[in-house]
Parts: structure tokens; C-alpha cells; sequence
């Protein structure tokens, strides 16, 4: 549940990686995704509500990526790409892996302290590595 909460909040910080520097859009206003819990289901169907698809291939090939490292992404894959997402952003707005690495320290310290074999580094680097390779063009 830890983690679960951290996703939440480092969201807002990891989707203003490319944003303005305190977080806004842009335009002053902060903007975050809803919350919204969903199982790692990486099949296709539809969204919830949307009929849309589930995920992208990108999108199931990044949740897979962390997963087959042990990362938890199965409490709020939606959040998760978010985070992906962001990273990617801040990327595209020239980002380099240290800055990205402190503004999802909060998410990453999170995930790191659910298991004695993860440390915070590893678990940043881990989101950045799938971010670039599955979601980031």
C-alpha cells in the first residue's frame, strides 16, 4: 500500500518532468492524472468505461519489462505509465538520467523499501531503462 500511495504522488511529479519548473502545465496550473487503481492485466479488452483498448503493445511490453525484474505493477499500472510517461517527457525536454532520478526518488525510495534486494537507484534506473525502450519515441 505504500508503493500504491507513492505511485499517486510521484505521478504529479514524474508527468511534470518535462513540464514547467513547479509542476504546472505550462500556464501556473498543476495538473496530475486521476488516480485510478488497475490490475496488471496485460491482455487486450478494453478500459474500463472507455471501450477502448486495455494497453498498447508498448504499453504491455513496459509493465512486462518491470515486472520480470520483480517490480511491483500490477496495484496501479495506470500510474505506472504515467510515471513511463513522464519520464519520457522529461527526456524529450533534455532531462539527463540524474534529474530524472531525483524528481521519482519519492516513488522509487517507496518501491525500493517493499524488498531487501531493491535499492532506490536500481528501481529509477529500471523505470528509465523501460521507459526509453517501450514507451519514449
Amino acid at each position: 500500500m505504500l508503493a500504491a500511495a507513492a505511485l499517486l504522488a510521484a505521478t504529479a511529479a514524474a508527468a511534470a518532468c518535462g513540464d514547467g519548473a513547479d509542476g504546472s502545465d505550462g500556464d501556473g496550473i498543476t495538473t496530475a492524472a486521476a488516480p485510478e487503481t488497475v490490475a496488471s492485466d496485460t491482455s487486450g479488452g478494453a478500459r474500463p468505461g472507455t471501450g477502448g483498448p486495455l494497453r498498447t503493445e508498448e504499453e504491455r511490453a513496459f509493465l512486462a519489462d518491470l515486472a520480470g525484474l520483480g517490480l511491483p505493477t500490477e496495484m496501479t499500472a495506470e500510474t505506472t505509465l504515467e510515471v513511463g510517461l513522464g519520464i519520457c517527457r522529461g527526456i524529450d525536454d533534455g532531462a539527463d538520467t540524474e534529474m530524472i532520478l531525483d524528481r521519482i526518488r519519492p516513488l522509487t525510495s517507496a518501491i525500493a523499501s517493499q524488498n531487501d534486494e531493491w535499492d532506490t537507484a536500481g528501481v529509477g534506473r529500471a523505470l528509465i531503462d523501460a521507459s526509453r525502450t517501450r514507451l519514449c519515441d
